[in-house]
């Protein structure tokens, strides 16, 4: 293969990981990550956090933690606590 084919790869996520031996799908993490930060009103968040996650600056193996951070502090997001994640 050429070096200058395999140097360029685009690396992509394709899963988050929660242990090292079981993750989620992206369309999982980010079912998830809406969730716990209570955004399911805003308007295509679907879309805002795929295009978000396209410029992702790590490379996999990605873990859950890092990967939530990372967008918190991209988006300015924050957790809900899971106890009033119910609460509108």
């Amino acid at each position: 293969m050429r070096d200058d084919f395999t140097n360029n790869q685009v690396v992509r996520l394709a899963c988050v990981y929660l242990t090292k031996t079981e993750h989620y799908q992206l369309d999982s993490f980010i079912g998830q990550y809406i969730k716990t930060r209570n955004l399911q009103t805003i308007p295509h968040i679907n879309d805002i956090l795929s295009s978000t996650l396209e410029d992702y600056p790590g490379k996999p193996p990605v873990m859950v933690n890092e990967l939530n951070a990372w967008i918190d502090k991209t988006l300015g997001y924050r957790a809900a606590h899971p106890d009033f994640l119910s609460l509108e």
